[in-house]
């Protein structure tokens, strides 16, 4: 057991574990009964959310004091999101949106029969899922507050990380200059960092046989990809057996790994929004051939594990 040098609020766990006990189960299942009213509906983009009205009503019906005591509660439904098959060890997070006070559930995703390196966890399910609805992170709530070292630095490229608190039902609440008091950060580069709705508005696409749906639909999340070191935006739209679109965007580290790929992204959408890898139809990944970073090969790879029976088509960036 490592050494931790953080002291928690005994009166902040007695809390939770009092409120755990009491309406907990009540609770949680009123969270997951909000989340699964906005699924499949991925064109509202409110997969996963609960809504700062639904956080008032919620803290006013089961008498909470604070929307901490409630994100707390909130880690037991959002371990329902997450998908660990390889190590069946679920991890669940939650965000609040500085913006708009909505909170975020998210989950670790695991992709069985390929590398680890493709693994998704609990904090970047939340702040890819914060990027592509265009928002950002003003408190995340995890088991622990000690996130791994992989997300510290993935946490570090988002603009706003320094302001970051993380709490935990043991009663720590903590900061990111805290935790990670001398991180290699975008500034090491001269970069200001990920920062919601940034565009490569110059991006188009090379020639391509798509319904404009989705040619449009890849082109707004290759222009709102972050990365700002290789030039190499990464896009990937999911087309779904029901007609729906769920899309995602690369979001490159200052210390290229961790990366979230394009197709990392979509599926924390897909995930978000209530389906399952074997809902996807068709997907188009939009990418730099041939570049210094070209996504070409490894989402082919991880695609053809998640949907062998989907065409994955892939065009270059004009």
């Amino acid at each position: 057991m490592s050494l931790n040098p953080f002291r928690a609020d005994p009166d902040i766990a007695s809390r939770f574990d009092r409120q755990s006990a009491e309406i907990g189960e009540r609770l949680g299942a009123e969270i997951a009964r909000l989340v699964a009213a906005k699924a499949r509906r991925p064109e509202d983009n409110l997969g996963s959310i609960v809504l700062a009205e639904e956080v008032t009503i919620l803290r006013q019906s089961f008498g909470l004091g604070s929307v901490e005591e409630l994100m707390l509660l909130a880690l037991a439904p959002a371990r329902g999101i997450a998908r660990p098959p390889i190590s069946n060890f679920f991890v669940g997070a939650v965000g609040l949106e500085r913006e708009t006070g909505n909170l975020i559930l998210g989950g670790n995703v695991e992709f069985p029969g390929t590398h680890l390196g493709f693994t998704i966890h609990g904090e970047g399910f939340v702040f890819t899922r914060a990027a592509s609805r265009g928002t950002s992170i003003e408190t995340i709530a995890i088991g622990e507050a000690h996130p791994c070292a992989h997300c510290r630095q993935y946490i570090s490229e988002f603009a706003t990380s320094r302001e970051l608190t993380l709490i935990d039902p043991l009663g720590h609440r903590l900061s990111m200059a805290q935790l990670y008091p001398w991180p290699f950060d975008p500034d090491y580069l001269g970069e200001r960092g990920a920062v919601a709705g940034a565009y490569h508005a110059e991006l188009n696409l090379a020639a391509n046989d798509w319904p404009a749906t989705i040619a449009d639909r890849l082109l707004d999340a290759g222009r709102r990809a972050h990365a700002p070191y290789s030039k190499c935006p990464g896009a990937l739209v999911l087309a779904l057996s029901d007609g729906q679109l769920v899309s995602g965007f690369s979001i490159e580290s200052v210390a290229f790994n961790p990366t979230m790929g394009p197709l990392q992204a979509a599926m924390i959408n897909l995930i978000a929004h209530g389906y399952d890898a074997s809902d996807i139809a068709e997907a188009a990944l939009g990418t730099r051939l041939d570049g210094n970073v070209d996504y070409a090969l490894s989402v082919t790879e991880l695609f053809g594990r998640l949907a062998p029976h989907a065409p994955l088509s892939i065009v270059g960036w004009a």
